[in-house]
């Protein structure tokens, strides 16, 4: 039987389901159970998410039957134990590199097909979506399991276990794209609305100490060394526009505009 609601998020909500597992009920329409069911069952045995223990329909809702994790995200825990900074980091970049290291289903949206339709969408100056798409055209495609939303509230911390959640956005690609994405919201996303002013001034005070320490772990323990980061970062910050969250997209633009002229001259 399914129990009380214990999280949500725009696309799903999250009730108990029993004991040890719970239920991701999608809303009606959306369909990002099909990525995220298939990037758990390729996750299966590695230890670094959720497992998937079933899907199912209810009151016309797709949900999937999920591993119960105890523990808090690591946002909620940098935010109660700020002084573990910068070891939360470097797990948050292990972490993410482990991800990478897995080979993508093949029936995952291919992820520079997925980000050009989110900057053709996005509202911009016409020169920077030019620009981005240009940039786009000319990276590499890839064939890694990639997150596409991967940051702090979307890593649970367990009994000395790290496991990512929240898998609707995944995609087959290059793992310096959803390396950049990362790079992007520890910089420059607004917190959410219901942020309390103090987790607010933790966020400003501590965020470039937090993603610095996250570049350089991720940079150190990659296999293969990373390419220049400006490209994909101005891609990213070009899709993550299409969001429409007010708060960010003046910064997005002018960090759009940095990259254009830095890559002009």
């Amino acid at each position: 039987m399914i129990g009380a609601k214990i999280g949500a998020g725009r696309e799903a909500d999250v009730h108990t389901w029993c004991d040890d597992a719970v239920i991701k009920l999608y809303r009606p329409g959306l369909l990002g159970h099909r990525a995220e069911a298939g990037a758990l069952t390729k996750l299966t045995g590695h230890g670094i998410a959720p497992k998937l223990a079933d899907t199912v329909e209810w009151n016309g809702r797709v949900g999937l039957v999920l591993e119960r994790l105890d523990g808090a995200d690591m946002l909620t825990q940098l935010q109660r134990q700020p002084w573990r900074m910068l070891g939360m980091a470097r797990t948050l970049a292990a972490t993410h590199l482990a991800v990478h290291q897995v080979s993508a289903p093949a029936d995952l949206p291919e992820l520079r097909s997925v980000l050009a339709a989110r900057i053709t969408d996005a509202t911009m100056p016409t020169r920077l979506r030019d620009h981005t798409l240009r940039l786009l055209d000319d990276l590499p495609e890839g064939d890694r399991l990639c997150h596409g939303d991967y940051h702090p509230g979307n890593l649970m911390l367990s009994d000395g276990r790290a496991a990512v959640i929240d898998w609707p956005n995944a995609t087959r690609g290059a793992p310096a794209a959803d390396h950049a994405r990362t790079k992007l919201l520890l910089r420059y996303s607004a917190p959410l609305p219901e942020t309390s002013r103090v987790a607010r001034t933790l966020v400003r005070s501590s965020r470039s100490v937090f993603a610095r320490c996250y570049i350089r772990a991720y940079r150190a323990g990659s296999a293969q060394p990373l390419p220049q980061s400006g490209p994909w970062l101005a891609v990213q910050a070009a899709a993550r526009l299409a969001e429409g969250i007010a708060a960010e997209r003046a910064t997005l633009i002018a960090l759009l505009e940095r990259l254009y002229h830095q890559a002009r001259r």
